[in-house]
C-alpha cells in the first residue's frame, strides 16, 4: 500500500521516531558496480570549461520531480546533459562550472576558504525523508562517490553563483533555456538565473547569455569506450527481450501480454527504464508508427511489429522486430519483409568511417523503391511513389536519448539505428488486398567502428527462417499464471 506521505510526515517530524533515524548510519550506497567512472565525467566537465574560456561560467540544472496525479510522481529520469557531465541521478541539483575559480568554504575547516572550478549543489541529507524516499548522496557523497571537486547543499547556490558572477569577472554566462514548467522548490532555487535572464534583455546589461547545450551535444556525438559498453548492454537486454517475445507470441494473446514480456526482461536483466513506451502493433496496428496503447488481441494471420528497447544506466537502445503471430510468414508477408531486410542490409553495408548518412538513407530508398516496383505495389520508379509506404527516415543516432545527437559524416564511435519500413494500410489505393495491414520495420543499433561497423543487436534474428525457428521454441510469456 502506498502511504499518504504529507500527513504522516508531519506526525513523524514531531515524534521520537526522528531521533531514531538521526542515530542511524546515513551512508549513501551505490549498488551498481558498472557506473561510469568519476574520471570520465570529470574529463567532460574539464572539456566544457576549456571550451567556454576563463571569462565565462556555466550552469546546468537537473530535471525535477513531476506529479503524475495526487500524491504520485512520475518515475524520475535525469536530464541528459546534466547526467553526461556529472553522472548524478538526483533531482533538484545544479552544476556550476567556473574556469577562473570561485571562492567557497573549506569543508574541512569552514573558517577558511578555497578556490574551486566546479561546484555541484545537491539536496541536503534528511534522515526522515530518506526513510520515506531512499538515501541521498548529500555533498559528501557527491564528492566521494561521483568525484566532484566540491559539493554543497542547494540552498547555497545563490551565494556561490553571485560570487562566481562578480568575483571571477565573468562576462559570459552559459545557461540552458529556463523551462517554462519549472515549479516549486527548483524554480525558487534558480530564481537568480531567471533574474539574470530578465536583466539580460535590457540593452544596458553587461552580461552575455549563451546556451551551453550545443557544446555538450558536440561532445556527445562520438561515444567513448565506457559509453559503448553501456549502450551495448542496453542493446543486448533489448535483443534478449525480443527473442523471448518471439518465442512467447501466439494468436489469442493480447498486445499488452507481449509488452509485459519485454518489460519483464528489461527489469530481470537490470534495466532501470524502458528507452521509450513499448510499441506492439498487431494486424492493422502494425502500420501505426508510434502505436502504444497495446490493447488489441492478436489474431491468426496477423503480423506483429514490436518496437521495444531498454535503457541501461542512462543509455537507450532502439530495436524493432517484425514477426508472424502464428510463427510462419505468409506469402505476402514474406515479400514485404524481404524488401525491408534487403534495404536494411544494403544500408548497413555502407556504414563505415567517412560515409555520408544521406547516402546511406538514399540506398534504403533505392532498394525499397525497386522492391515495391517488382511486387507491383508501385507502378513507376523515379517519382517517389514508394514514399507512400516508406514514410519515415532511415534511422537516427542513439545514446543518452533514444533520438540522440549525431553528425552528417560517420565517424568511429557513432551509433545509429537503421530502421527501414514498409506500411500497407487497408485503404491503400490500387494495392492487392493480400498486402493490407502488413507493417514491417526492422531496426538495429549499428556502431561505426574503425574497420566498418558492428550490429549491436545481432543476437535478435532478422532472417525469416531464423525468426520462424526462434518462434518454434517456448518463451516466458505464455506460461499460465496461477
Amino acid at each position: 500500500m502506498r502511504i499518504f506521505r504529507s500527513t504522516l510526515y508531519s506526525f513523524f517530524l514531531h515524534s521520537s521516531f526522528v531521533m531514531i533515524l538521526l542515530s542511524q548510519d546515513l551512508r549513501y550506497i551505490e549498488y551498481d558496480t558498472d557506473l561510469g567512472s568519476p574520471s570520465m565525467f570529470k574529463a567532460r566537465r574539464d572539456s566544457v570549461m576549456a571550451k567556454i574560456g576563463s571569462s565565462a561560467i556555466a550552469v546546468f540544472y537537473s530535471n525535477w520531480e513531476r506529479i503524475r496525479n495526487a500524491d504520485v510522481e512520475y518515475q524520475f529520469r535525469q536530464d541528459d546533459n546534466f547526467y553526461y557531465l556529472t553522472g548524478f541521478t538526483e533531482p533538484e541539483s545544479i552544476l556550476l562550472l567556473a574556469p577562473n575559480g570561485v571562492i567557497v568554504r573549506n569543508p574541512e575547516d569552514t573558517s577558511k576558504t578555497m578556490s574551486v572550478k566546479e561546484v555541484l549543489f545537491v539536496r541536503a541529507r534528511d534522515p526522515l525523508r530518506e526513510q520515506w524516499n531512499g538515501r541521498r548522496y548529500g555533498p559528501e557523497g557527491a564528492m566521494k562517490l561521483r568525484g566532484l571537486e566540491y559539493a554543497a547543499t542547494v540552498d547555497r547556490f545563490r551565494q556561490v553563483f553571485q560570487s562566481a558572477m562578480f568575483g571571477s569577472g565573468a562576462r559570459i554566462v552559459f545557461v540552458p533555456p529556463f523551462p517554462s514548467d519549472f515549479t516549486g522548490e527548483m524554480a525558487e532555487l534558480l530564481q537568480p538565473i531567471r533574474s539574470m535572464i530578465d536583466a539580460s534583455k535590457s540593452r544596458h546589461s553587461q552580461t552575455e547569455l549563451r546556451d551551453p547545450s550545443p557544446l555538450v551535444y558536440t561532445m556527445r556525438i562520438v561515444k567513448s569506450a565506457e559509453e559503448i559498453v553501456l549502450l551495448t548492454k542496453a542493446t543486448q537486454i533489448s535483443a534478449t527481450a525480443h527473442n523471448q517475445a518471439m518465442m512467447s507470441c501466439q494468436p489469442g494473446m493480447y498486445e499488452y501480454e507481449l509488452q509485459a514480456v519485454y518489460e519483464y526482461v528489461y527489469r530481470k536483466m537490470g534495466s532501470e527504464y524502458p528507452g521509450y513506451p513499448c510499441i506492439v502493433g498487431a494486424g492493422e496496428n502494425s502500420i501505426v508508427l508510434h502505436y502504444n496503447s497495446n490493447r488489441r488481441q492478436i489474431k491468426e494471420g496477423d503480423i506483429v511489429l514490436a518496437d521495444c528497447a531498454a535503457e541501461y544506466h542512462g543509455y537507450s537502445s532502439d530495436v524493432t522486430r517484425t514477426y508472424p503471430a502464428n510463427g510462419k510468414f505468409s506469402s505476402a508477408q514474406k515479400k514485404i519483409y524481404q524488401i525491408v531486410l534487403d534495404a536494411q542490409n544494403a544500408s548497413i553495408a555502407m556504414m563505415k568511417p567517412g560515409a555520408v548518412w544521406r547516402d546511406v538513407q538514399a540506398k534504403a530508398n533505392e532498394v525499397i523503391e525497386d522492391g515495391l516496383f517488382k511486387v507491383g505495389l508501385i507502378k513507376e520508379k523515379g517519382k517517389q511513389e514508394h514514399r507512400r509506404f516508406f514514410i519515415h527516415g532511415l534511422g537516427h543516432p542513439v545514446g543518452l536519448n533514444v533520438h540522440d545527437v549525431g553528425g552528417p559524416i560517420l565517424q568511429p564511435g557513432m551509433a545509429y539505428t537503421v530502421e527501414p519500413g514498409i506500411y500497407v494500410g487497408e485503404n491503400a489505393a490500387g494495392v492487392d488486398p493480400m498486402y493490407h495491414n502488413i507493417g514491417v520495420r526492422i531496426e538495429d543499433v549499428v556502431l561505426v567502428t574503425p574497420e566498418g561497423n558492428k550490429i549491436l543487436s545481432a543476437d535478435a534474428p532478422r532472417e525469416m527462417a531464423e525468426i520462424e525457428a526462434m518462434m518454434a521454441k517456448k518463451g516466458i510469456g505464455n506460461q499460465p499464471l496461477k
